[in-house]
């Protein structure tokens, strides 16, 4: 089982890939991360972390991005057998607006964020 991260300064937004399903679950606190992610490895027996980078439009490293790297290698160290892995998260929240467009949905960030985690495990997972 896969659990995807979309880390930001003060959430997070998880997804899990599930019997061949990719399913947006949560945004949590990013003081609450490590736990919950202790959490979905015991109940979903997660073997993979991926983590998305967030690169901007021109693959040059944002600030972010540099928080995002330390974070996977304390991530490694606190679960070592679990593999993390990383990809490229740009675009995702453009593809997500879209997707909500054509379903007329018009609603707070979340929504899309839920929708561009999901979208960034269906492109590591190559679905």
């Amino acid at each position: 089982m896969y659990l995807g991260l979309d880390l930001w300064n003060k959430r997070c937004w998880l997804a899990v890939y599930i019997e061949w399903v990719v399913i947006p679950k949560e945004i949590v606190n990013r003081v609450e991360i490590i736990d919950k992610i202790k959490e979905y490895i015991k109940k979903y027996d997660i073997k993979i972390i991926v983590v998305w980078l967030p690169y901007d439009l021109y693959n040059l490293d944002t600030k972010q991005l540099d928080k995002t790297k330390k974070f996977i290698e304390k991530l490694k160290i606190i679960f070592p057998n679990q593999k993390i892995d990383s990809i490229d998260e740009r675009f995702t929240s453009f593809q997500s607006e879209n997707i909500l467009r054509e379903m007329n949905i018009f609603d707070t960030n979340w929504k899309k964020d839920a929708i561009s985690a999901s979208l960034i495990l269906e492109s590591y997972l190559k679905i």
